[in-house]
C-alpha cells in the first residue's frame, strides 16, 4: 500500500500534459509532487511556490543511475554498466518508477503525479520492470541466485548485483500493478491506456475449464500481438508494437502446458489454451489422451 494516490500522466506534447495534470490535481486537492522531464512546462494554476501545495522535482535518469552504480557491489561491472547505458534503458525506468514508489510512501504529499512524453515510449517505461526481471532470470535464474546468496559476503559479486536487481524489479512491478491512475494526452488515449494496463501488470485474465479437461484463458489486448504468445513461469507474454508484456497467470496453470493461441478480434482478446502436464499432475485426475498433448 502507497501514503499517496499516484497517477501516471503521459502522451501528448509537455503542454498537454501540464494541462492534465494541472486539471487532475485541482480536482484533488491537497499537496502533490509532480515527478516531470519538462519542469519548465507546469501549468500556471499550479501554485509551485515555496509556500504552495505543489512541488516539482525534474526526473532525473542520469543522476539515479551514477547514484545506483555508487552502491553498487561492483561499479565498474562491465553488465551493470550497459544496463546504465542510455536515460531509456530499462534500469533508468526501473529506478525512476522506485523514487515515485518512495515518494508515494513516504507519507510527504497526498498525490504524486508521475509524467512520461510519448505513447509507445512512455509504455516501454511502465513496462521496464518485467523486461528488467526477464534480464536477470535470463541469465542468473532464482535458483541460482539464491543459492549463490546462501554465501553470504563470499557470494559471486556479480550474482549478488543481479538478485539487488532482481529484487528493486520485483519491489516496482508490485508498486505499478496497486492503485495507480493512468491519464493519457496523447492522440490515441484509449488503445494507449490499454496498452498501459497491461504494462504495468493490471489485467486479469479470466480462466475458464474449456469443456474438455483443459482451460481457457481470455485475455484483454487493445490489438492483435505481433508475434505468438508464450509461457515464461507463471506468465503470459505479449508483445505488441515492439512492447513486451507480462500478465501474471493463477498458480493453477503453472502445472498446465499452452498448447493453442488465438486473436479474437470481436472480444479483443488473445485467447489460450492449456491442458495439464501429466508429470505435474496426479494420474487420476490427467483425462486420457492428454499425454500426447501436453509437453
Amino acid at each position: 500500500m502507497t501514503g499517496a494516490r499516484v497517477a501516471i500522466v503521459m502522451g501528448g506534447d509537455p503542454p498537454a500534459r501540464s494541462e492534465v495534470t494541472a486539471q487532475f490535481l485541482l480536482d484533488a486537492g491537497g499537496t502533490a509532487l509532480i515527478l516531470t522531464g519538462d519542469p519548465g512546462a507546469v501549468d500556471p494554476r499550479l501554485d509551485t511556490t515555496d509556500e504552495g501545495p505543489v512541488e516539482v522535482r525534474v526526473n532525473d535518469a542520469t543522476a539515479r543511475l551514477e547514484s545506483y552504480r555508487s552502491g553498487a557491489v561492483d561499479p565498474d561491472d562491465d553488465v551493470l554498466a550497459a544496463l546504465a547505458a542510455g536515460g531509456d534503458a530499462p534500469l533508468a525506468a526501473v529506478l525512476g518508477w522506485e523514487y515515485a514508489r518512495r515518494a508515494a510512501a513516504a507519507g510527504v504529499w497526498d498525490v504524486v503525479v508521475v509524467e512520461l512524453d510519448g505513447d509507445l515510449a512512455a509504455v516501454r517505461r511502465i513496462a521496464a520492470a518485467g523486461e528488467l526481471t526477464a534480464f536477470v532470470e535470463s541469465r542468473w535464474p532464482a535458483h541460482v541466485r539464491f543459492a549463490s546468496m546462501a554465501a553470504g559476503d563470499r557470494a559471486d559479486a556479480r550474482t549478488r548485483e543481479a538478485h539487488r536487481l532482481s529484487l528493486l524489479a520485483a519491489e516496482v512491478s508490485t508498486f505499478l500493478a496497486g492503485p495507480v491512475e493512468v491519464m493519457v494526452a496523447g492522440s490515441v488515449p484509449g488503445r494507449t491506456a490499454a496498452l498501459a494496463e497491461l504494462a504495468r501488470g493490471a489485467v486479469t485474465p479470466s480462466v475458464s475449464p474449456d469443456g474438455s479437461g483443459g482451460y481457457r484463458v481470455e485475455c484483454p489486448v487493445p490489438d492483435r500481438p505481433t508475434t505468438p504468445p508464450s509461457v515464461e513461469g507463471d506468465e503470459l507474454r505479449l508483445d505488441l508494437d515492439g512492447v513486451r508484456t507480462v500478465v501474471r497467470l493463477p498458480a493453477l496453470l503453472s502445472r498446465c502446458t499452452l498448447v493453442t493461441t488465438h486473436f479474437d478480434p470481436e472480444a479483443r482478446a488473445v485467447v489460450a489454451g492449456f491442458v495439464p502436464d501429466p508429470e505435474l499432475w496426479p494420474p487420476n485426475l490427467v483425462p486420457s489422451g492428454f499425454a500426447d498433448r501436453s509437453g
